[in-house]
């Protein structure tokens, strides 16, 4: 079965070239990551030192985090956005970077492919080594694009 991508390291070099800092820290849970944008200061992501155990959850939070950046804040406008392991609504900022991390993660073509190549939905988050969480939205997302 192939997977994509082990680690996040795109998703590192990613953030590298958009000149955003990455650090470990020690959060409270369910706090996992935190994504600031302060005016006249290069962007933050703060990832939960407990991610560097779990690559597939780093690798989903760490997207989501990014999504913050290209979706709902960039350079223009100062936010902070934080990722909470049980998060009962989703704000549209929220769904915004959550859109984007599971669109990069897991594109549309490469999804209809892995399902017509037969891999079964139980199978389809170790194929794009995701957690089950964002595939079944992405599967939500897929469903409404038809």
């Amino acid at each position: 079965m192939q997977r994509r991508g082990s680690m996040p390291d795109r998703l590192f070099e990613l953030a590298a070239q958009e000149r955003i800092k990455i650090e470990y820290w020690e959060f409270a849970p369910p706090l996992l990551a935190v994504y600031t944008c302060l005016e006249g200061m290069p962007p933050v992501i703060g990832l939960d030192v407990s991610l560097s155990q779990n690559p597939r959850s780093l690798r989903c939070i760490l997207a989501e985090e990014l999504g913050h950046h290209f979706t709902t804040a960039g350079y223009a406008t100062p936010r902070t956005y934080f990722h909470y392991a049980n998060r009962l609504l989703l704000s549209k900022s929220e769904d915004q970077a959550l859109r984007w991390a599971a669109n990069y993660l897991i594109p549309a073509t490469a999804l209809r492919h892995a399902i017509d190549k037969g891999i079964q939905k139980e199978e389809l988050a170790d194929h794009f080594n995701v957690t089950k969480q964002l595939l079944r939205f992405r599967l939500k997302l897929l469903k409404q694009e038809g």
